[in-house]
């Protein structure tokens, strides 16, 4: 194939969004995810040691409730916001063309035309029915697998490999 040509949408939404995001922020960068949680282990390894006191405890219990917190209400809400306020052309109906030099993506609604060189691409994932393109730490392209036909899905992962360059990009797939 000398380019691989569908119909999608820039980024993805709702539950899918927040799997990708959670999996982003906490699995593929765990740092943030260790350091919330080791106060509430330390809390419990100190209380089953017997250090215990009416001051500990509620210091044990802010411990606890800080991951819980993160995950039970601050994670969700910034994913909801990021929803309400990012781009609206990330949402509509756009084309991605993979050519050999680069990803083309055209949103016609918004009069948008994004193109990707191989080059800007450092680390290429294929999670959760995605391939997530990052340039370092910033997602730049996220191409939805279940948009592309047998044909193009059984192509894109040598496609993509022939054209990003193995020295500077990573792809994990």
């Amino acid at each position: 194939m000398d380019y691989i040509k569908y119909d999608t949408t820039l980024k993805a939404s709702g539950k899918e969004y927040q799997r990708i995001v959670f999996w982003n922020r906490f699995i593929r960068n765990p740092i943030e995810l260790i350091l919330t949680w080791i106060p509430a282990i330390i809390s419990i390894i100190a209380m089953s040691m017997g250090y215990i006191t009416t001051y500990l405890a509620v210091i044990y219990a802010a411990c606890w409730a800080y991951p819980l917190y993160i995950f039970g209400f601050q994670f969700r809400n910034s994913v909801s916001y990021h929803l309400k306020h990012r781009d609206p052309a990330e949402s509509a109906p756009c084309t991605i063309t993979l050519m050999e030099n680069g990803v083309l993506a055209e949103i016609p609604e918004y009069n948008r035309m994004d193109h990707f060189e191989w080059t800007d691409f450092t680390t290429i994932y294929d999670k959760f029915g995605y391939y997530m393109m990052f340039q370092k730490g910033q997602m730049l392209l996220m191409l939805r697998k279940a948009d592309m036909s047998k044909e193009q899905l059984a192509a894109a992962p040598d496609f993509i490999k022939k054209n990003i360059d193995m020295n500077t990009c990573r792809a994990l797939f």
